[in-house]
């Protein structure tokens, strides 16, 4: 053991330090305890040195303390995430349900073709007027009452409603044919959708089912007319032709009251009538 004065080495039985002849404790397991109290620590695990006539720890072999995870982070990232994915689920839908909301007014007023317009009117949910509000609308489409949309979009310059409901009548003010017009699908283009050739459905013999010449189209329509005798689906597109120039093409496809397809008509589009 040690002098509790000099520090130097003591026998264990020795009453005095033979060094500094300091008193010891007689007590030397009471002495061996407290003076173990009083040496040097030993050098912190992230020191790289040791003290002389210590040997150094080694942590070669020492775990790494685990990452502790906090649950109640991870939950409230979990809502965050959760709540952003509902409120972006919600806006879609809405923006959905505001684009189709036209096309649903169409299919209620066609119900009415060959009634009289002031008696089916009344039915009606939505507003009708006897003029649009959007000039480009009056300048390229006829009509006699019109319902719109409240929102409007720009097409080459032109402003239009986002949707528009046109109604027409005879003579007797009887619905003659209900169409539904979507402005806001060909904004990105006026041309339409592109194409690799000019579409064709000559394959297709009078009587096919509408589902299977979707098939061939792939493609949405912006504008559907109803009348007594079917429905008159309107696509436009684009392709490029054997002189590398583009295109574009209005195609109306014509089906009769049970679905089935009757004739088709392109439309060459060319510069002066774009």
């Amino acid at each position: 053991m040690k002098c509790p004065k000099c520090g130097e080495i003591v026998g264990d039985h020795d009453k005095l330090c033979p060094h500094c002849n300091a008193e010891l404790f007689i007590d030397t397991q009471l002495a061996e305890r407290l003076f173990k109290k009083k040496e040097d620590p030993l050098p912190d695990e992230g020191d790289n040195f040791f003290k002389p006539g210590k040997k150094a720890k080694d942590n070669s072999g020492q775990k790494k303390p685990k990452m502790k995870i906090d649950i109640h982070n991870l939950k409230l990232i979990a809502i965050v995430v959760l709540s952003l994915l509902i409120i972006i689920l919600a806006i879609v839908l809405v923006v959905t349900s505001m684009s189709s909301k036209g096309e649903k007014y169409a299919k209620k007023a066609a119900d009415y073709i060959g009634a009289d317009y002031e008696i089916a009117s009344k039915k009606f949910d939505f507003k009708i007027k006897q003029e649009s509000g959007y000039k480009g609308l009056t300048a390229v489409i006829d009509y006699n009452y019109v319902a719109e949309s409240d929102t409007e979009v720009r097409i080459d310059g032109v402003t239009y409603p986002e949707w528009a409901v046109i109604i027409n009548t005879d003579d007797e003010n009887r619905i003659t044919e209900v169409r539904y017009c979507n402005f806001k699908s060909i904004k990105s283009d006026i041309k339409g959708v592109k194409k690799e050739h000019n579409i064709n459905l000559d394959k297709f013999n009078p009587g096919t089912d509408k589902s299977t010449v979707d098939k061939e189209l792939d493609m949405d329509y912006y504008s559907v007319s109803y009348t007594k005798d079917g429905e008159a689906y309107i696509y436009r597109y684009w392709y490029e032709n054997d002189s590398g120039d583009e295109q574009p093409v209005v195609l109306t496809v014509y089906y009769d009251t049970k679905g089935k397809l009757k004739v088709y008509t392109p439309q060459m589009l060319y510069h002066q009538f774009m």
